[in-house]
């Protein structure tokens, strides 16, 4: 038979003294005017059994089975209930679930500060709310900021954004919407029932939910978009513009294409690339002959790249703009062109070499395919 007692703040003030050999069950009524007042304590609602002992001079309760408690809005369930009175300190044990109505927190394991609200949670932890989903091995959550520090094999989800974020480590800051990820970070976006999905991995990177949504990430940058490639040391992609941002030795790979600059643009499309931009000392280079080991090259102040399904379909090299380029007829090497114009206008078809069209201030030297000297590339 069980005991039924009246409604018991598990923390001071007002502490009830037991004895610590008896056992009792504690029910506390919701929705009563002394509850309301002081519901800044944390209370029992229910337990199968409680024992209260004194623990190296600490007065120490044990809940046990089916624990049910709550502090203000917070809920909480648990197997377990391990509470020091002294430092007002509860440690969750087994199928934890603090809900704040905000948020709901899953853990194997959490030691919780009642007068600080922070939650030190360890053991497949989740946190889940409306518009994003935050799990890792070990977390850190302040429940009245909202903010989260979390280590080993973090995961976080955007649910708003269809975006996914992975990394060794991490902080999120609940104020700001923002996500700083250090180590092995990952990132990837994609749009629901669409194969088209963007990633990005560095060492580290900061996502921020707030307008412009962006991610920023630093050191060793890889991208990766279809059958584009791209690294660089810092790289932005801002989520609502669909606009990617490479800067700091930037380099970017389409088929047998490489393309250099100060700085290099993608600009998307539901996720697809649309154009590619180099700014300064732009440069692609492009496999002409793998057996002669030449290539293809065309330089500019600028270079616009539009794409069709993936593969380039017209490029334009503006301002003091260069081409080196093989000419074949019925697939016979006839030589090599290279010449210099304001602007130069590549056309390809299907992803392949087209024609080539040069505007305005020409100057060229044409190579017979015999020639064995230096071919100028630059004027």
């Amino acid at each position: 038979m069980k005991l039924q007692m009246p409604v018991v703040p598990l923390i001071k003030p007002y502490r009830l003294m037991i004895n610590k050999k008896i056992l009792f069950i504690a029910f506390i009524f919701l929705f009563s005017h002394q509850i309301k007042a002081l519901d800044s304590r944390l209370y029992l609602i229910h337990a199968d059994s409680s024992l209260g002992k004194m623990v190296e001079g600490e007065k120490v309760r044990y809940l046990i089975g089916n624990v049910s408690a709550r502090q203000d809005t917070i809920n909480i369930l648990c197997d377990r209930l391990v509470f020091y009175e002294e430092r007002d300190v509860a440690e969750f044990i087994g199928n934890v679930l603090i809900d704040d109505s905000h948020h709901k927190l899953w853990a194997n394991k959490i030691i919780y500060n009642t007068e600080t609200r922070t939650a030190n949670c360890t053991g497949n932890v989740r946190i889940s709310g409306q518009d994003d989903s935050l799990y890792a091995e070990k977390f850190i959550y302040q429940f009245r900021s909202g903010n989260t520090w979390a280590e080993e094999n973090l995961f976080v989800w955007d649910k708003q954004n269809n975006a996914k974020i992975k990394g060794d480590a991490g902080e999120y800051d609940a104020d700001n919407l923002e996500t700083h990820i250090q180590g092995n970070a990952y990132f990837e976006h994609h749009e629901p029932g669409k194969p088209d999905t963007l990633i990005i991995t560095s060492k580290n990177m900061a996502y921020f939910g707030t307008e412009p949504k962006r991610a920023i990430a630093e050191d060793s940058v890889r991208i990766f978009k279809g059958g584009v490639r791209a690294s660089c040391d810092s790289a932005t992609y801002f989520t609502t513009d669909e606009l990617v941002t490479l800067r700091v030795n930037p380099v970017a790979w389409q088929g047998v294409n490489e393309m250099t600059g100060m700085k290099i643009d993608f600009t998307l499309d539901s996720l697809k690339i649309d154009e590619i931009f180099i700014f300064e000392q732009a440069q692609i280079k492009s496999l002409a002959d793998t057996l002669e080991n030449t290539y293809n090259l065309l330089k500019g102040k600028t270079i616009q790249v539009s794409m069709v399904e993936g593969v380039p379909d017209k490029v334009i090299a503006r301002r003091n703009a260069i081409s080196v380029y093989e000419i074949e007829e019925n697939k016979i090497k006839q030589g090599t062109n290279s010449a210099s114009s304001d602007s130069i206008i590549v056309y390809f078809k299907t992803g392949e070499l087209d024609s080539i069209s040069i505007i305005g201030g020409t100057e060229g030297v044409f190579y017979p395919a015999e020639w064995k000297g230096e071919i100028k590339s630059d004027y």
